[in-house]
């Protein structure tokens, strides 16, 4: 099997930060995408650029951003649902060529919007994608609050994901002008970045944003040297790979090879292409490769489980108790298809192998 399927098309792949310490400190993992935003703008390649906005109560609108000294402001990442529609009808009506930073599923919508419609193939220049496990809900901040602090989640005004270093630390701030830090793979795992989501994001098969021109992602797979932060890149298009470039030789970015692609392939990469065998009958998915397996059916009960606990304020207490002991749950299907050397767990070892050859 030819494992780089998991991943789909690319040019080049390796690690990418800005050299801007600002939005290196700033970003959410070494600020590539902030830096690679400023170039396209400053060049006069894109008229602007469509990038989240925070709103804690209401959820989070894309703006779209034509001075290259306010994308500062942007940086860091967004793990809640966006609304892009009213970004991308600006965009058309003033006929603006624009670069767009999204998740997997919004860069699809795109590029096949693309394909098909000149005016949008004209406008959306340059589709900039985020490896994305999944979109949490708005509420699940709420959530979080409950279960991390002692703070009251009606005074939460602004909230900050991600950013000071890598991985970075999840900032909180209040009515009365308090602040809270947590260390952001404590927020994440408390249960905030594993229930609260819906079923096409449980149900989506790529990960890595297979369609954009770049993509971008955490360097979990290969932690050497990262220091305050830096972004793993995986080039797919002619388009991505001459504006990177050029980003590049103008001193935008620094960027270093990895020893292999398979470095681009992650763990949730694989059980995101593994059929699910939980799927309501007659829900049609493409992108499924990968035979099922114990540990990818422990993932799924996880998921269902966690997800009844997530519907209910009442059962959050519950639910932030499962997620600290679920590991020591699902421990016995992960040994048993270990011990059974399955097709899933073959095809694990095999790319974790290469990344200890190298």
């Amino acid at each position: 099997m030819n494992l780089r399927i998991l991943l789909g098309s690319y040019l080049k792949i390796g690690l990418a930060w800005s050299i801007n310490e600002k939005e290196w400190w700033l970003g959410a993992s070494g600020g590539a995408v902030t830096a690679l935003l400023r170039y396209l703008l400053e060049s006069g390649f894109v008229d602007a650029v469509l990038v989240p906005r925070i709103r804690v109560v209401r959820g989070y609108v894309y703006d779209v951003v034509k001075k290259p000294s306010e994308l500062i402001n942007y940086s860091g990442s967004i793990y809640a649902p966006t609304v892009l529609g009213d970004a991308i009808r600006r965009v058309l009506d003033e006929g603006l060529g624009v670069a767009v930073v999204a998740t997997p599923c919004r860069i699809r919508a795109l590029r096949r919007a693309s394909e098909s419609s000149p005016r949008f193939r004209e406008c959306f220049k340059v589709l900039l994608g985020l490896y994305c496990n999944n979109v949490p809900a708005t509420y699940a901040l709420r959530y979080a609050v409950r279960a991390l602090t002692d703070i009251d989640p009606d005074s939460v005004v602004d909230a900050r994901f991600r950013g000071f270093g890598w991985p970075g630390v999840t900032r909180i701030r209040t009515r009365d002008g308090k602040t809270i830090s947590i260390p952001f793979q404590r927020f994440w795992d408390s249960g905030f970045g594993q229930y609260f989501y819906e079923e096409h994001c449980f149900l989506c098969a790529d990960q890595t944003a297979e369609y954009s021109d770049i993509s971008f992602a955490d360097p979990w797979t290969y932690q050497r040297g990262i220091g305050i932060g830096k972004t793993l890149v995986v080039v797919r298009t002619e388009t991505g790979l001459r504006v990177f470039d050029e980003a590049r030789r103008l001193g935008y970015i620094g960027f270093e090879e990895l020893p292999s692609p398979l470095y681009a392939i992650q763990y949730t990469t694989a059980l995101k292409k593994t059929i699910r065998v939980t799927k309501r009958r007659g829900v049609s998915v493409s992108g499924y490769i990968l035979p099922p397996s114990l540990t990818s059916i422990a993932y799924e009960i996880d998921y269902r489980l966690g997800g009844l606990l997530s519907r209910r304020e009442k059962l959050w207490p519950l639910l932030a108790l499962y997620a600290r002991i679920k590991h020591y749950l699902y421990k016995p299907f992960y040994t048993l298809d270990y011990l059974a050397k399955t097709s899933w767990v073959r095809i694990l070892e095999m790319i974790r192998s290469a990344w200890m050859d190298k």
